[in-house]
């Protein structure tokens, strides 16, 4: 076991997050070339500054009136999704071994509740996806693969930095959840996870 969680923790957490960085790396130029050749193309080059600000803003935090509950829900996972792994302290820690630059880092409580956060928008998205017949009809199964694979790192996260509460041996749940987190960290630049380095571009 411990062999594997070495493992998991070094030389496959390398492959993942140079993959993840340099896939996004990728998109993030590719994306910003585009947008230099569409202003160079245009033939009206004025660009509404405070439009494009206010539809991007709108974007990020879609607080829609019509669908509270969804709107909620999302926020609270992507705040989770988002903060937890780039600045918990155990993250930073282990990520600092290989990339030594100065982070600012969460303390536990905050972490707990981004991530008992992130999990209930989790659930109650994949619930969205899986009973609401309108979102149901527009959900294929790679969606639905992103959110659960999301929920296995999530959970597994949460009973690794509370080994009382796992439901099963903590060296297992720890090796659990760097194996999920690592495919996420790898399959981040190849499915609709790439949207959080695009988002801000997309207005």
């Amino acid at each position: 076991m411990d062999a594997w969680i070495a493992l998991a923790r070094g030389p496959m957490f390398r492959v993942a997050l140079a993959a993840c960085l340099l896939g996004l790396a990728y998109h993030l130029g590719n994306t910003l070339w585009m947008l230099i050749q569409s202003h160079r193309r245009s033939t009206d080059k004025e660009l509404a500054l405070g439009t494009v600000l206010s539809a991007t803003l709108g974007s990020l935090l879609p607080f829609r009136q019509r669908r509270p509950i969804q709107t909620i829900a999302g926020v609270a996972f992507h705040a989770g999704i988002l903060l937890v792994p780039l600045f918990y302290v155990g993250h930073v820690t282990l990520w600092q071994a290989h990339l030594p630059i100065p982070w600012p880092t969460l303390g536990p409580a905050a972490s707990d509740v981004l991530s008992l956060a992130a999990l209930a928008g989790l659930v109650a998205l994949l619930l969205w996806r899986l009973l609401v017949r309108p979102s149901r009809e527009l959900t294929v199964t790679a969606d639905v693969a992103v959110l659960l694979l999301l929920l296995v790192v999530t959970a597994s996260g949460y009973w690794s930095a509370h080994p009382t509460a796992s439901p099963t041996a903590p060296r297992t749940m720890l090796l659990v959840h760097l194996l999920a987190a690592n495919l996420a960290l790898f399959l981040t630049p190849l499915t609709k996870m790439v949207h959080c380095v695009l988002a801000p571009l997309n207005q």
